[in-house]
């Protein structure tokens, strides 16, 4: 938690001496990040950090107990007048001349109290500081993010046990939850997409009472909750039969996701694993039907900051932990992804997903 702590002032230039997350109409995912609370909703709730490494918890009664299971100093606020709120949270910050605030979580309802509470204090954004940091996982993040994965990859290879010849996406979907809470996943880290047929061609897709009959194209993009941190997975498969279009499809991306694994290591620009596998796409016959980015970073969200894509510029470095997730979409036909969680390293990857990749036919 310190070395976490230290880099967002690093990466913040030290232009700030405090750095105040606050969890008003919204939640703020850096609270937890920067606390290392595992729990609990921390509604009305506000996390203080000092340039001296000191950190103090502002929270309600309701959160009291989860938040005394740290060692940080812990204020109760009982009053939720907003008068009694701005009080507090000036007292939270304390004798300070530049706060850091993260402007992308706030409402414009929450920056005005906290204008008229820290007045006299610079507000600095440093939302730009705080996904830098996050992008670089510790090793308790790799692991939670790990066991995240091993569910997930366990609830795919599960998926073909499940479909029954007339069953509906949503019956798909909820088989699909369930047995993620079953392996230990503390939720779904997203709403599960399940698409059967033509459906499988929108991306982002949400299930239906579309029935499963044969020939069918299935499409899961699923993630486990574990720790708080996130897994993302996506497998297709086919019903009963598969045709030579659906087949050549597979395989396209397929060849896609590999030629994209090829191009990741540290140092390497983030959009060059993106263009390797829409160049092998655009070599085929579906040239132009990948029609979003590679992937995106993974961590206390499914989205964590960085974006895979054509336009990135950031470079990938070691412990960034990514998707790779290659496409192709014929509307009115199907549609083709497999997606695979992995973590950079020096002079590669290591992959944390692990369900079955072959073409499958059930």
């Amino acid at each position: 938690m310190e070395s976490r702590q230290k880099r967002v002032f690093e990466n913040a230039n030290h232009s700030v001496q405090a750095i105040l997350i606050f969890n008003g109409t919204r939640i703020d995912p850096n609270f937890f990040y920067l606390t290392g609370y595992r729990a609990g909703l921390f509604e009305r709730s506000a996390v203080c950090l000092k340039e001296d490494g000191s950190l103090k918890v502002l929270t309600t009664p309701l959160e009291e107990p989860v938040a005394r299971q740290k060692s940080y100093e812990v204020i109760v606020q009982r009053s939720y007048s907003p008068t009694d709120t701005a009080n507090a949270l000036r007292s939270l910050v304390g004798d300070v001349k530049a706060v850091g605030v993260n402007y992308k979580a706030l409402s414009h309802f929450d920056y005005v109290l906290l204008r008229k509470a820290l007045r006299g204090i610079k507000l600095v954004d440093i939302s730009e500081a705080l996904e830098k940091t996050r992008l670089i996982k510790d090793q308790d993040e790799i692991d939670a993010l790990s066991e995240a994965a091993k569910i997930v990859s366990k609830v795919a290879d599960s998926v073909p046990s499940m479909l029954v010849e007339g069953m509906t996406e949503k019956e798909l979907k909820a088989k699909i939850e369930y047995e993620m809470v079953r392996l230990g996943a503390d939720s779904p880290s997203f709403e599960s997409i399940v698409a059967f047929g033509e459906n499988s061609a929108i991306p982002h897709y949400a299930p239906s009472l579309r029935m499963l009959k044969k020939g069918d194209t299935v499409l899961i993009d699923i993630g486990s909750k574990y720790a708080l941190y996130c897994s993302d997975l996506t497998r297709t498969m086919f019903y009963a039969k598969v045709d030579k279009v659906q087949e050549e499809m597979y395989y396209t991306v397929l060849t896609a996701q590999e030629k994209a694994f090829s191009q990741i290591r540290d140092g390497v620009k983030a959009s060059e694993p993106h263009f390797a596998a829409q160049n092998h796409i655009d070599s085929t016959r579906f040239k132009g039907t990948f029609i979003h980015s590679l992937g995106h970073s993974i961590g206390i969200e499914v989205h964590d900051g960085l974006g895979m894509g054509p336009k990135s510029e950031h470079v990938l470095r070691e412990n960034m932990a990514l998707t790779v997730e290659p496409g192709v979409y014929v509307q009115g036909v199907g549609g083709v992804r497999i997606e695979d969680d992995i973590v950079v390293t020096a002079t590669g990857y290591r992959q944390l997903t692990s369900a079955k990749r072959e073409l499958l036919v059930v």
